[in-house]
């Protein structure tokens, strides 16, 4: 449960900043 719920936080911290994945 942690590792989806850790999942899910980095998903969002992705998507507010799309700029990191094409680093």
């Amino acid at each position: 449960p942690e590792l989806a719920a850790a999942c899910e936080v980095w998903k969002e911290i992705k998507f507010e900043f799309p700029a990191m994945d094409t680093l």
